[in-house]
């Protein structure tokens, strides 16, 4: 059951980071084709900035978030000194941040159901859908929350992320 576990998120792990750089790559592409028609040709991309603005980033940021706490390059506070490397204080933070991360999947997920539900758009000449920029947040967290999860029962050393 570990084993499938860890392989299962690892999986999820791998393909939220190929959507998360395919954003990236999209974006430099958008916006570099979007400067060239607007400087060369005065001919811009309509919509280049909402595409960046509610999906790309919303993409890249979001999707990244559990692949970096498995490798262990996320932001961490080490308050503890000597006693953070105690495995019950490691299982007591972990438990809090899934209580944390839980709670905020939770309620983005009713807000991202909720936007669905309203057809939420953009004003403006092309409306653009916005319940679809909503849905990458509770992915994220939803999937950190899982790995989160899975450290607790089935712990796995992640690495130190110093390289």
């Amino acid at each position: 059951m570990r084993g499938y576990v860890h392989r299962t998120l690892d999986l999820l792990d791998r393909l939220t980071l190929a959507l998360a750089q395919a954003s990236i790559v999209i974006m430099m592409l958008l916006i570099s084709a979007d400067a060239i028609g607007r400087y060369l040709v005065s001919r811009p991309i309509q919509g280049t900035f909402e595409v960046t603005t509610y999906y790309l980033m919303v993409v890249l940021t979001y999707l990244g978030i559990p692949i970096m706490y498995t490798k262990g390059r996320h932001i961490k506070l080490d308050i503890l000194g000597k006693w953070s490397h105690n495995r019950f204080i490691e299982m007591f933070r972990s438990a809090i941040i899934l209580a944390v991360m839980g709670f905020i999947t939770w309620h983005a997920s009713i807000e991202a159901f909720g936007k669905f539900r309203a057809g939420d758009t953009t004003f403006g000449i092309i409306q653009f859908p916005l319940y679809w920029s909503y849905v990458w947040f509770p992915i994220g967290c939803g999937l950190l929350s899982l790995r989160i999860l899975s450290d607790l029962f089935f712990h796995r050393e992640r690495e130190t992320g110093h390289d």
